[in-house]
Order: C-alpha cells, then structure tokens, then sequence
C-alpha cells in the first residue's frame, strides 16, 4: 500500500464505512473487493500510517476474520470503519438525516422534530435488536441473528406510542416536547417515518438488506456498540437490568438531550 492507496482506501471507507474481500452474505463491487485486498496486504507501516490518519479523525479501522466473528466467510477477511467513543467526525453530519426524513408526504415537522424522531426510532430499534433477543450490547457473535422486517419494527414503535407515551400525564414531564411530537402524528405518517428511517441506517451501514423489507443488524453497528456502550448507553439504561425495555425511560431521559442539542 502506498500513499495513493491509502487515499484511495480512505475515500472508499469514508463513504461505505465497510470493505470485504468476500462475502457470503451480499453482492461486492470490484472496487470493494480491492481495496479490503489493498487493506490485507499492506506493509504494517502503512496500515499504521492510516490508522493514525483516521485516528486524528475520530476513526477506527478494525479488522476481522473468520475466527474473530461469525459471518465471515473461510479465508475472507472485513474491514470496518467505526466511529470512536465520544467522537464527532465532522463528515457524519445529520443534514441528510433531517433532509429524507422530511420528505414524508404532508407531514410538516421542524429540524427538532426530526431529531426526536429519530432519536426515539434508534432506541426502538435497540430495543428490538437487544432487549428483544435478550443479548448484550457487548456481543458481537450474534450479529448475524437479528433479522426482522419493516412491518415488526413499525408495530414495534406503534406499540410504544400507544402503550407507554399515550399513558403518560404530560403535567408531569419537565417538557412536552418529545410527547407532543409522538402524539401528534398520524398512523400513516408513522409508517412512512418508520421506513424513512430504516432506509437512512442501510444506507449508513448500520442495517443490511436481507431481502424487500428484511434487515439485520451490520458487523459495523454491532462493533460501534461494543465499543460505545459503556459511555453513551449505559446512562440511559435501568443500572440493575440492562435488558429492560429502554423504551420505558426515553421519554423522560431524551427530553433534555433533544433540547438541549437543537444545532
């Protein structure tokens, strides 16, 4: 690897975050494949160099193998590009983020607004990837396991609308922010915001397509997990029970995350 390649690598990685040599799983472009082989081959102090360069950049570059993780094909070898614990990498903003998740038919919602969506979707799917299958946050051999469609992840977060955010007393919330943009959509925009989101984690590399409708949790977000648990999930979750529903606090405990980041 010289110090063309690793322009080369780094643009592929910043854009797909992930690169195989081969893969079982899903279709790999020529390009993918030579820059995972770029990646496999390269001197020691080169993929040094680049590690350093991503480092500097609030990246990880980690590898794996079949040994290392299921889901890797015999002598293949995945290379994933994790963002680091606390970290903002200034070229993952949420411009798109808030961008597709507004182009949802008549539903007219501000940048705030967005943010609690998407906020409260991600803990559902958490929830459903997690909680659900009773697995810790820390694994990373059951990745491969967590497939679900579109249609349970939907009723998942209209169950949660309708069983734990309807039933709250809004006097007793510090602020009504979060509630009132739960419950004022309809059950039709829900749907369209559901599939709004799902699109936006398959194209960020955190959801695999399986098949129409059919996603599974990627290697990449499964190892972004691991390694952000202890700092940025922990906090929110029940200190006694991990595995409780973390659907139960959100509304209380995202409130002043939301409103306190509105940049």
């Amino acid at each position: 690897m010289n110090n063309s390649d690793i322009g080369r690598v780094q643009a592929f990685l910043l854009k797909h975050r992930l690169a195989e040599t081969k893969s079982v799983r899903r279709n790999l472009s020529r390009e993918e494949r030579e820059v995972a082989t770029i990646l496999r081959d390269a001197d020691p102090q080169m993929r040094s160099l680049l590690e350093e360069i991503l480092d500097g950049q609030g990246l990880v570059l980690q590898s794996f193998r079949e040994f290392d993780v299921a889901g890797i094909p015999a002598g293949a070898m995945a290379f994933v590009l994790a963002r680091k614990p606390d970290s903002n990498p200034p070229f993952f903003g949420t411009e798109r983020l808030i961008s597709r998740m507004k182009q949802i038919g008549k539903y007219r919602a501000s940048d705030t607004d967005v943010k609690i969506w998407f906020t409260q979707l991600w803990f559902i799917l958490l929830d459903l990837l997690y909680t659900k299958k009773n697995r810790s946050p820390g694994a990373l051999q059951d990745w491969v396991d967590t497939a679900f469609n579109r249609i349970v992840f939907t009723e998942a977060v209209k169950n949660y609308i309708n069983d734990s955010v309807l039933k709250v007393d809004p006097s007793t919330l510090k602020t009504t922010a979060v509630y009132d943009v739960l419950t004022s959509a309809k059950e039709g925009t829900i749907t369209q915001l559901c599939t709004a989101f799902l699109e936006i984690m398959k194209d960020a590399a955190l959801l695999e397509g399986l098949q129409e409708d059919v996603y599974r949790q990627s290697l990449l977000f499964a190892f972004e997990m691991k390694m952000n648990y202890d700092r940025q999930l922990v906090p929110l979750l029940p200190a006694l029970s991990p595995f409780e529903s973390a659907s139960t606090i959100l509304i209380e405990e995202v409130e002043e995350a939301v409103n306190g980041d509105n940049h």
